[in-house]
């Protein structure tokens, strides 16, 4: 265990190794002790596929990979998405594969206000920042003259952002090639992700010379590969883009659908996170997106809701990697939280957070496990509306019916984690959703109808 052993670790310590909302990166000390491979608990579910659909076979290597790609991740939030995309990416990024360019959404732009155009802008410069900064690849000037000459006349000469243009041009007086236009793009990326009186307008100008960057765009990535090819760090250039499935329904399919001809004028490999409830609502992901590849919950329970032993032993590693077992009254106190877990790895952290906040000694028992169930189970409680409990209870008690899942009201069901769905497509009530009283009333009608 990370500078400590596992009988050392107090409460508080344990409490410091619950952050949930921070995916564990390959490389960081403490993200490589507390990840384990959930790949066996989601069920007949493994990266294979999603490698394969990248061209790149069992031993690793990659053939022929396609000119234009896009792929959908996707998975509830909370699932571990980010932090096997990050796994994916770390694998992916080798001299016989892929160069991968990575963008964090959350750390880098707004997702409550996201356009294609901030993304595009962003990937651009994290391209070039990666080559310049990180490894140390240079493009000739005759390469870059087309963006920055796009730049220069679009941006430069727009009445509504010459303070803007100004303010970039006195940084950048003694810089040329590839640390300009890292100035132009980290700077444009900036005033848009803060919201600056400026994001309108550059939005604006990306949207009316779209055809332009566009060709700008693909010729700085033809010339990249080029260059990283002969310098034996990749064969291709793959953009992994997170972030994206915290969309809300409606930005999510203005995104995904409305501008996805935008997103797919640019040439080469990309990964984009997508939110799970957009895939049932919208059939036109097929025609511009590859198959989506799902990240399932973990399996706790099958379908007819019964115990899977070997699946609730990996949820107990999860856990008790950060919140070792001499800090629980008893094991069966862990697994009462996992039951109600439903398999979601971060709702599971969020228990154990809460019920560290309820513990009255320095250990995890029955009461405060009780509690934090009964806290988190209220919190879910505010994104229900009362009929939509009797639909729940008809759906766990027939999980082999088909159902139409394209309506407004069920999909928004699945993004707010009321509803989990689970590899064999079936799908099942949040356990936590099961304690509160309207559906214990559902279940009432629904026995005496």
């Amino acid at each position: 265990m990370n500078n400590k052993k596992r009988s050392e670790i107090t409460i508080w310590d344990a409490k410091n190794r619950l952050a949930y909302n921070e995916p564990l990166k390959p490389g960081d000390p403490l993200g490589d002790d507390l990840f384990i491979d959930t790949s066996k608990a989601r069920g007949d579910f493994n990266f294979k596929r999603l490698y394969r659909n990248l061209s790149i076979d069992d031993t690793g290597l990659l053939h022929s990979p396609s000119r234009k790609q896009y792929i959908l991740f996707t998975g509830h939030r909370g699932c571990g998405k980010s932090t096997e995309l990050l796994r994916v990416a770390d694998y992916l990024d080798d001299p016989d594969r892929y160069y991968v360019v990575q963008l964090d959404c959350l750390e880098q732009l707004d997702i409550n206000n996201l356009k294609y155009s901030d993304v595009l802008l962003a990937l651009a410069g994290a391209l070039l920042e990666k080559l310049e900064r990180e490894d140390h690849i240079t493009l000739e000037q005759v390469h870059l003259s087309r963006l920055e000459n796009w730049f220069k006349e679009r941006i430069e000469t727009h009445t509504n952002l010459k303070s803007f243009s100004a303010e970039i041009e006195a940084g950048a007086k003694s810089k040329t090639g590839l640390p300009l236009l890292i100035d132009f793009f980290a700077k444009m990326t900036s005033k848009i992700s803060i919201g600056s009186s400026y994001r309108d307008e550059l939005r604006l100008v990306v949207r009316d010379g779209f055809s332009e960057f566009a060709k700008s765009f693909n010729q700085l990535i033809r010339v990249a590969e080029e260059k990283i090819q002969a310098c034996g760090q990749g064969r291709r250039i793959l953009f992994t883009v997170d972030g994206t499935d915290r969309l809300d329904s409606n930005d999510a399919r203005l995104f995904f659908v409305d501008d996805v001809h935008q997103l797919t004028q640019i040439d080469s490999v990309f990964i984009y996170c997508a939110p799970i409830h957009l895939l049932h609502q919208d059939n036109q992901l097929s025609s511009n997106f590859d198959q989506p590849f799902r990240i399932p919950m973990l399996k706790i329970r099958n379908r007819n809701n019964e115990i899977i032993k070997e699946n609730y032993r990996v949820m107990r590693e999860l856990a008790l990697k950060r919140v070792p077992d001499h800090l629980f009254d008893e094991i069966k106190t862990l697994d009462y939280l996992i039951r109600y877990s439903g398999g979601h790895p971060r709702d599971l952290l969020r228990l154990l957070n809460v019920a560290i906040n309820y513990a009255e000694q320095d250990i995890v028992d029955r009461p405060s496990a009780e509690s934090a169930v009964k806290q988190i189970a209220n919190e879910y409680s505010r994104f229900i509306n009362s009929k939509d409990y009797a639909r729940l209870v008809t759906i766990d008690k027939n999980p082999d019916e088909p159902y139409d899942f394209t309506d407004d009201e069920t999909s928004m069901m699945l993004y707010n984690l009321i509803l989990l769905e689970y590899n064999d497509y079936f799908w099942k009530s949040h356990p936590l959703i099961e304690t509160l009283p309207g559906y214990k009333k559902a279940i009432n009608l629904e026995e005496s109808n």
